[in-house]
């Protein structure tokens, strides 16, 4: 698994390696890393984000727990930094097939994931009613309607 350094401008060159020292100078990491000879949490996320990729793409669902052991697995050493390259692979030629394919929206609704939000807020702490007011037009125009009567 490699990053092509030439497609990057300079900007996040500078970028990518300050990430990357940063990350390398955590002690215990690094000493796992020349241990290991890779990183193992990253190359866990590296599988995980592009297995979840394609899960979306395939499903048009998240489940975070579907390869769970194929991820501990990864981290606890069990794979080479072979195995993890070829199935990196693997998974890039397949996520970019599925993406061609893909009949889901290229951005998402933000009215229903707004909307999504309060439910989930609402659930977790009642209800909101009180604290978040969602003006509608109507109420706006009544509003400055209001305002207008009060100032003459």
């Amino acid at each position: 698994m490699s990053i092509n350094l030439k497609n990057l401008s300079d900007k996040d060159l500078i970028q990518y390696h300050s990430l990357f020292v940063e990350m390398m100078n955590r002690g215990k990491r690094l000493e796992k890393v020349k241990t290991d000879d890779y990183d193992l949490k990253f190359a866990c996320h590296t599988i995980r984000l592009m297995s979840q990729g394609i899960q979306i793409l395939e499903e048009g669902d998240l489940d975070p727990q579907k390869e769970k052991e194929k991820l501990k697995s990864i981290r606890r050493g069990e794979w080479t930094l072979e195995q993890i390259e070829g199935d990196f692979e693997q998974k890039e030629k397949y996520i970019e097939e599925l993406y061609a394919k893909s009949t889901l929206p290229h951005k998402p609704d933000e009215e229903k994931i707004k909307e999504l939000l309060l439910k989930c807020l609402e659930h977790h702490y009642g209800s909101i009613d009180n604290a978040i007011v969602v003006e509608g037009k109507e109420e706006k125009i009544l509003r400055q309607i209001s305002q207008l009567v009060k100032d003459y």
